[in-house]
């Protein structure tokens, strides 16, 4: 009896790594192409920006072209040799830099005073 109960757990642990390595797979897949559906659809709002302001000729002065830029994560911009004090957040997050190992985080306002108030990080 124990033998069929070790080889039924055996299964259902082989099974259940399977789940989890499956949906690791599908999550990565996910995001992978989320950022390429990201970039072609940023590509292609640049060029009709491109094709209505030449249109239009005045168009370039009642947009705000920075908001079209997407900013890189803040991990992102640190790898790519950004100082960790220079990089840039979306607009409503604060530049935290942790402690430990100088590493940049862009998060709400609350919770960079909370990482702050707890040793955490501090503030840019």
């Amino acid at each position: 009896m124990d033998n069929t109960r070790r080889s039924l757990s055996y299964v259902i642990l082989f099974a259940s790594l399977s789940a989890v390595s499956a949906l690791g797979v599908i999550g990565y897949l996910n995001n992978a192409y989320a950022d390429n559906a990201n970039m072609s659809d940023n590509m292609k709002m640049n060029a009709n920006v491109t094709t209505s302001t030449n249109m239009t000729g005045n168009m370039n002065e009642n947009m705000n072209m920075t908001n079209m830029h997407k900013i890189l994560s803040p991990l992102q911009q640190f790898k790519s040799g950004t100082p960790a004090k220079n990089v840039q957040c979306d607009q409503g997050f604060t530049l935290v830099i942790k402690i430990e190992d100088g590493s940049p985080a862009c998060v709400g306002s609350h919770i960079a005073q909370a990482l702050t108030e707890r040793g955490w990080g501090t503030t840019a």
